[in-house]
């Protein structure tokens, strides 16, 4: 009998990134480890390197995040989000291209307290976040980790550790259990990329660190490995009757998906009015008002924080003044709204916008940011003939026209028919006016 001779899939060289290491306060070996099939390098939580210029990308849990509690008993908690959504894209296109990452998971999660959500607070929190699937905490960690995966068993017998395990119930996730403690899954594999590995934090020991990463690493490459096999050109060529159908109806989605996230993009970009000031709310409250009343802006003025609404004869329908306070709206910024119309030569008559991001560092939810406005204040800007806003009623009026409950010539109407305070509260709109 005549047996073929076996052939050796060529050993892919893999480029592994380590980011953030120190916001687990461990500094990176000098010399990196290495193996026949991996190089890996440490870059620090703000480099300018990208995830997806790597082949893989291991990160810890919460390292975009930080909670403390303080003496109350209330926690304290803050998320680089900008460093967050630059990640989130990078990763997209890491995985796009075929590459990975790994999660190690170290501590419990924390997605809410006291009313506040913090379930897209991190980048480990975001790569969960499926439907019908759910991440629970143990009480206490577990040290005993039994590998479903004969891949990491060295790694978890002497690095394992679980905070945390997870419950699927959705039948369209991708999802491969890597280790358990008793019948609960503590170490996943999704969509066959996405490795989250319970972890005890390493030693602060060159060694053991160099130890941890290699052990790591040479696992999540032998497992990646056989799962993402290359087939031949030879083997690709030949194609079932249904492959055109389903590339074209894939096409079709990525295409529909590209546009989905573009339209996600810039109402968030819309929603950041709630927390920027300067020049950022400038450009934030004038893309809004555009959209919502569909009107020119015209932004090119003396005062940095002044905007004049263009009406469709091309002339200027009213003047509107934008400020970022950390407070709530005092007599002060209703004076310098009519002082500013003054200068820029119109008179008291002339419409008159007053838009406020308020409260700025104090608001930590939409509650606490739609505080009231003083009644006294309220009169006094209707005396001025100005009308009020803060960010949180222009993003409210922006939503009804969206919604179209509202149009884009009833918005107008509303700007620029009325004096006192323009609130919208539960999709209504209200007109104060008086104390």
């Amino acid at each position: 009998m005549n047996v073929m001779p076996e052939t050796k899939t060529p050993q892919r060289q893999y480029k592994i990134l380590v980011f953030g290491l120190e916001r687990k306060g461990i500094l990176p070996p000098a010399e990196p480890p290495t193996a026949q099939n991996f190089s890996v390098s440490f870059e620090t939580y703000g480099t300018s390197r990208r995830l997806n210029e790597y082949d893989g990308v291991i990160i810890f849990q919460g390292v975009f995040e930080n909670f403390d509690p303080t003496r109350q008993g209330y926690l304290t908690h803050t998320c680089d989000i900008d460093e967050l959504d630059k990640r989130k894209k990078e990763v997209a296109l890491l995985l796009k291209k075929g590459g990975f990452i790994c999660f190690l998971l170290t501590d419990p999660f924390i997605d809410h307290n006291e009313c506040r959500d913090f379930r897209e607070t991190d980048l480990t929190k975001c790569h969960l976040n499926y439907p019908d699937f759910y991440r629970k905490n143990f009480s206490s960690r577990q040290a005993h980790i039994t590998p479903i995966a004969d891949e990491f068993k060295n790694f978890l017998d002497i690095f394992g550790g679980a905070t945390s395990y997870f419950d699927n119930h959705n039948k369209n996730l991708d999802f491969h259990v890597l280790a358990k403690v008793n019948q609960a899954n503590v170490g996943i594999l999704v969509n066959r990329n996405e490795y989250f590995i319970p972890s005890l934090v390493p030693e602060k020991n060159i060694e053991v660190i160099n130890e941890y990463f290699n052990i790591l690493i040479d696992a999540i490459t032998s497992i990646h490995n056989k799962l993402h096999q290359t087939i031949p050109d030879w083997i690709a060529a030949y194609q079932f009757h249904e492959e055109a159908e389903l590339q074209e109806k894939r096409t079709a989605l990525l295409s529909k998906i590209s546009t989905i996230d573009s339209r996600l993009e810039q109402l968030n970009r819309f929603k950041a009015a709630l927390i920027h000031s300067g020049p950022e709310l400038v450009s934030d409250v004038s893309a809004i008002l555009k959209t919502t009343l569909g009107l020119k802006i015209d932004e090119t003025d003396e005062f940095r924080e002044d905007l004049k609404l263009i009406g469709e004869d091309g002339k200027i329908v009213c003047f509107c003044e934008i400020k970022g306070i950390n407070r709530g709206i005092n007599r002060e910024y209703i004076n310098q709204t009519d002082s500013h119309r003054e200068r820029s030569g119109f008179n008291n008559n002339f419409p008159a916008l007053l838009i406020a991001n308020t409260n700025i560092k104090s608001a930590r939810s939409i509650d606490e940011k739609d505080q009231e406005i003083a009644l006294e204040q309220v009169a006094h800007a209707a005396r001025m003939n100005i009308l009020i806003m803060r960010t949180i009623d222009v993003i409210g009026l922006l939503r009804l026209v969206l919604a179209g409950i509202l149009t884009q010539h009833d918005a107008q109407s509303l700007i620029l028919s009325n004096t006192g305070w323009l609130r919208i509260k539960n999709d209504k709109v209200q007109i104060i006016k008086d104390e």
